[in-house]
């Protein structure tokens, strides 16, 4: 779980335009695979263009769990609108943003496709999943009139439930057995939300050496957010990171344990010092 959390605590701004350019780049592979399919692929070509939706539905993901998103999708609307003279509109979704990036096409067909993947994102579909649950939903078009499906949609939520609740255990557990410790040496105390469990602090890494900046005044929705965002690193390996937090979990029982018999023992041999010295005086 360390190689975890570093990993996590290497993810710096000083990297956002290297995703910028990455998550771009793969777009324009994207724009030019689909040039390619409406050259090849006009007739008999629903599945290679249920393969490409979901390679569009994998960039979308990327994008979701980028940093640097609102910058990502802005890039996007100013290419459109001042190299390929195509009107954006200010209500138009993310998803459909990207599928119009993609595809140059006209606002009624990446609205339709915009849709096959916001409805996969809502009923738990995977991007493994994607081309055979449009081809299950009758087609492209079949699927605007789709809503939420009732058990795939309570699957994503015992799911997301079930990853939000591993990583509250995750940070629970690590209380017993911490990283490391240290004694901030200036009075950090300031900003404190009382609904806030865990205090947050923004390092810079130098080295391998981590130095403390500064004491995020955090409320509730940043630990929310912050809280998510380790599930959600964790759910990219879901089995093995329950299996490992699970082990972790009962060791830090054992060290709870450890500890307050410790704490327990030290607070009788104090009681029990009070009293001979007591007996003493008399």
């Amino acid at each position: 779980m360390k190689k975890e959390i570093n990993e996590l605590d290497n993810t710096k701004v000083s990297t956002l335009p290297v995703i910028t350019k990455n998550i771009m780049s793969q777009a324009d592979d994207l724009a030019e695979e689909h040039e390619q399919f409406n050259s090849h692929y006009i007739i008999g070509g629903r599945l290679a263009l249920y393969d490409l939706l979901a390679k569009i539905l994998a960039l979308y993901q990327q994008i979701e769990a980028s940093p640097n998103k609102k910058s990502l999708l802005g890039s996007m609307k100013h290419k459109m609108v001042h190299t390929y003279r195509m009107r954006v509109q200010s209500n138009s979704s993310d998803s459909g943003i990207l599928v119009r990036y993609i595809t140059r096409t006209d606002r009624k067909t990446a609205h339709v496709y915009a849709r096959a993947i916001e409805t996969a994102i809502a009923n738990g579909i995977s991007v493994a999943e994607f081309c055979d649950y449009i081809q299950r939903s009758g087609g492209i078009e079949q699927m605007r009139s789709i809503g939420v499906d009732p058990i795939a949609h309570a699957k994503k939520e015992k799911m997301d439930k079930d990853i939000l609740g591993m990583a509250w255990s995750y940070c629970q557990a690590r209380e017993e057995l911490p990283f490391a410790l240290f004694d901030p040496s200036k009075n950090l105390d300031y900003c404190i939300d009382r609904r806030v469990t865990y205090e947050y602090f923004a390092c810079v890494n130098r080295k391998g050496r981590r130095y403390v900046l500064a004491k995020i005044p955090a409320d509730k929705a940043f630990e929310d957010r912050a809280i998510k965002l380790l599930g959600d690193y964790f759910s990219h390996n879901f089995d093995v990171a329950q299996e490992k937090i699970t082990k972790l979990v009962e060791k830090s029982v054992e060290a709870k344990k450890e500890r307050i018999t410790k704490e327990n023992a030290g607070l009788t041999m104090t009681i029990r010092a009070g009293e001979k010295e007591e007996k003493s005086e008399v």
